[in-house]
């Protein structure tokens, strides 16, 4: 009776874990999307050396905040030096481009990013359009830090998400099995 009550448990859980584990990630993440002006293969450069010097800029910024609520008001506090950087940096390259900035929350299709995955849905986000922004998307997330660009970004602390139902489900099944 017990393994029973156990499997149908855990299938009824189960069903809504993914929805609850997906929603929980969602809230707590920060992303930043940078397109260049065309997918030329100078334009794509370009594009990379202002994601270089805004990553240099926001992940320090960012790197010891402890919530996304703190990040979020991090970033938000520095959002005209942001631009100021991306401007800079491009007038430094001999670009003429303007930079166009989007703050807030935008829906966003699945996305692989190493080994993890992120669900479609809505998320916080910085928006960079280099010019008219028609060339291809760089992103990562900014909170919690999983931008892995080599010389920018130093190894920080890794972040872990726990879902209580699933630590919840975990004593429960100890519980009936001892």
């Amino acid at each position: 009776m017990k393994q029973c009550l156990a499997v149908v448990l855990v299938c009824i859980l189960s069903l809504s874990y993914p929805a609850v584990a997906a929603e929980v990630a969602q809230s707590e993440i920060i992303r930043i999307h940078v397109l260049a002006h065309h997918d030329t293969e100078s334009e794509q450069q370009l594009k990379l050396r202002v994601r270089d010097a805004i990553l240099e800029f926001v992940c320090p910024l960012v790197n010891d905040a402890t919530s996304s609520a703190q990040a979020l008001s991090i970033i938000e506090s520095h959002l005209e030096e942001i631009k100021a950087v991306a401007d800079n940096c491009l007038r430094d390259l001999g670009s003429t481009h303007v930079v166009q900035m989007q703050w807030g929350v935008f829906v966003f299709p699945t996305r692989v990013y190493g080994q993890s995955v992120l669900p479609a849905g809505k998320y916080t986000a910085l928006n960079i359009h280099i010019g008219n922004g028609q060339g291809k998307n760089w992103w990562c997330v900014m909170y919690p830090p999983l931008c892995y660009v080599d010389g920018v970004v130093g190894k920080g602390q890794q972040t872990r998400y726990e879902f209580a139902i699933v630590n919840w489900m975990r004593t429960l099944l100890r519980r009936i099995w001892s």
